[in-house]
């Protein structure tokens, strides 16, 4: 039985929690990371898209919008691009007129109903990129300039984000390779929904 003492030591409702820390077979705490927590409690969710011969210095956007009282964690951005010369920016705070195309997330815990805030979409109608906060460059992996390059170049966002509220983001991959190239994108992120 648990010890009734437990509750006052933790939020109202989260008593289970302290038994679940436990193995019931090898009577062990268990570790895990946290990440792999937030795919277990079915709040991990993941959005994928793939484009195809995205023209010399044409862009590609995405737009990350996070309604109030949601605080979305950004636990992976990747991207694959054909060849190198790409830059990838990250804006807070854009000026939009038009969405684009909603991608569709998935819950990686298939066993789960939950369903994300935060709505990523692609092809916004951006008039304003608004504060850049990141600026990562994809160099060609191999010898050679422009559309004599190849390979794969691969880039991730970084340390987790911890996305604010009530705000939009802006994604904008820009090819400078000087020559068309695919690029394929994952994001992976959690909302945290214990308390509900």
């Amino acid at each position: 039985m648990a010890d009734p003492n437990i509750k006052a030591q933790f939020r109202t409702g989260l008593v289970d929690e302290e038994l679940y820390k436990f193995d019931k077979y090898a009577h062990a705490v268990t570790v895990i990371s946290e990440p792999h927590r937030m795919n277990h409690d079915g709040f991990m969710q993941s959005v994928t898209y793939k484009r195809t011969a995205l023209a010399d210095a044409a862009s590609q956007d995405f737009l990350l919008a996070v309604p109030a009282l949601t605080w979305p964690h950004l636990n992976k951005a990747m991207i694959r691009i054909g060849r190198g010369d790409v830059d990838i920016l990250a804006y807070e705070g854009p000026t939009t007129t038009a969405a684009g195309t909603v991608l569709t997330p998935f819950n990686t815990n298939r066993s789960s109903s939950n369903t994300p805030n935060m709505v990523i979409t692609r092809d916004p109608t951006v008039t304003v990129v608004g504060t850049l906060m990141q600026h990562q460059w994809l160099p060609p992996t191999i010898a050679g300039t422009g559309g004599s390059a190849s390979g794969v170049s691969e880039a991730e966002a970084g340390e987790e984000w911890l996305l604010a509220p009530d705000t939009d983001y802006l994604w904008r991959i820009t090819n400078e390779s000087g020559a068309a190239v695919d690029l394929a994108i994952e994001i992976l992120w959690y909302e945290l929904d214990y308390y509900d």
